[in-house]
């Protein structure tokens, strides 16, 4: 009986152990590309809004450094928007977008410590941060409704991050290269 005693007094700590090790082990890394394709996402998001806003306010392409007229000039969103898809830089990281979408989505599904007080945590942050993604890769609604979203994502999301790594301080923030090329200088005559 003292032997069964002393084997389920190490035992039970060691299942305990590994399943935050397997938590900490998948759950770090998932983290940290989850702030990665977060950073990304948001980054693409507020160089659509800025395209799309300055499109319909200013009739220019925001994306443009130009003071050509024929250069600057947009006739409405839908052209700016298609113009900025068409940048290399855009088409880029979006591609980077879809393959961090992917390999979160993969990361996710191979966490089996489900009990971990963070887990869940760690799922709604995945939830929002994909929403965010597929928004930044594919804008829908109107700039109001868009803009409106895209704040109340960003708050959500952030505070999503600021909770995980309050109870996960090893957690890596993980940090996306700068791709935008916002806030050129515009030329302010028409032809």
């Amino acid at each position: 009986m003292k032997k069964i005693k002393s084997l389920v007094i190490i035992i039970i700590p060691l299942v305990f152990l590994t399943s935050c090790s397997d938590f900490n082990e998948k759950g770090k890394p998932l983290f940290k590309n989850l702030t990665i394709l977060y950073n990304q996402s948001l980054s693409k998001c507020k160089i659509t809004q800025e395209v799309w806003s300055t499109a319909i306010y200013d009739k220019k392409y925001a994306l443009t450094n130009s003071n050509k007229y024929q250069e600057y000039h947009v006739s409405d969103f839908n052209e700016a928007i298609a113009r900025m898809e068409g940048e290399q830089e855009i088409k880029y990281l979006n591609d980077q977008i879809d393959l961090l979408r992917a390999s979160v989505t993969s990361d996710v599904e191979r966490i089996t410590d489900k009990k971990n007080d963070s887990y869940e945590k760690l799922i709604s942050l995945y939830s929002k941060v994909i929403e965010l993604s597929k928004k930044a890769t594919s804008p829908t609604g109107n700039l109001q409704s868009y803009a409106k979203d895209l704040n109340e994502e960003e708050n959500q999301i952030n505070m999503l991050i600021t909770e995980i790594k309050a109870r996960n301080p090893d957690f890596e923030i993980g940090v996306a290269p700068q791709y935008a090329r916002i806030n050129p200088q515009y030329p302010t005559t028409s032809p």
